[in-house]
């Protein structure tokens, strides 16, 4: 059973063709898919836009894939409704993995490490405006392939302390930071995103977890 995680795809009405078959292809080299929150972006988008674009092509693959869908902080329960169905067997805010041996606890990881989106009451214009700003930073970053993620890579060692502090007896893997890593010592695993050309994603399978990454 090889299990693929990725968090943070933050698709909208916008279709990026390369992006598309970038995940057509990853999501049919699996057997099964976990959507770890912000798989699209309900600060950019709206939920009936985002259904009615031509990212519902992936729909019928996630559906065969039993897709278990977490909800994110930028794609948020109340901001979709029952029709989460057409792309998801199962929705929920966390999900466990249990092989012989080993434990994965799975959730995007906004509760434990809140973003200003969630500490204070914003508008959705004012969502957007911020949204938009640090895509398009992080975006240029990216391209550069800047050192900037020591910044990201903050924000996880945030959600380790907390763990730590609670002594939580499982694998944690989340998303919502953005910085993937695999912290084999820890037991932390982020998956990192999938946006501006760049891929980065979990997979569980009889070897254990792994972290890869691809650029499309």
């Amino acid at each position: 059973m090889k299990t693929l995680i990725i968090s943070d795809v933050h698709l909208t009405h916008r279709f990026d063709e390369k992006k598309f078959i970038f995940l057509k292809y990853l999501l049919s080299s699996v057997d099964q898919v976990i959507l770890n929150g912000d798989f699209w972006d309900g600060y950019r988008t709206t939920f009936d836009l985002f259904l009615n674009s031509q990212w519902n092509q992936l729909f019928p693959l996630l559906r065969a894939k039993k897709t278990v869908y977490l909800y994110g902080n930028h794609d948020q329960q109340k901001f979709s409704d029952k029709r989460v169905s057409q792309f998801s067997f199962i929705q929920k805010e966390n999900h466990k993995i249990k092989t012989k041996d080993v434990t994965y606890h799975i959730e995007h990881g906004h509760l434990l490490c809140p973003s200003i989106d969630l500490i204070y009451p914003l508008s959705k214009k004012s969502l957007f405006y911020i949204n938009f700003f640090f895509q398009k930073i992080e975006h240029i970053l990216t391209i550069l392939r800047s050192p900037h993620n020591i910044l990201l890579k903050h924000e996880n060692a945030k959600i380790k302390r907390c763990l730590s502090s609670v002594q939580f007896p499982y694998w944690y893997i989340c998303g919502h930071t953005h910085y993937a890593e695999l912290d084999m010592k820890n037991k932390f695993a982020n998956s990192g995103s999938i946006q501006f050309g760049q891929a980065t994603y979990l997979i569980i399978d009889s070897s254990g977890i792994s972290l890869q990454s691809n650029w499309y």
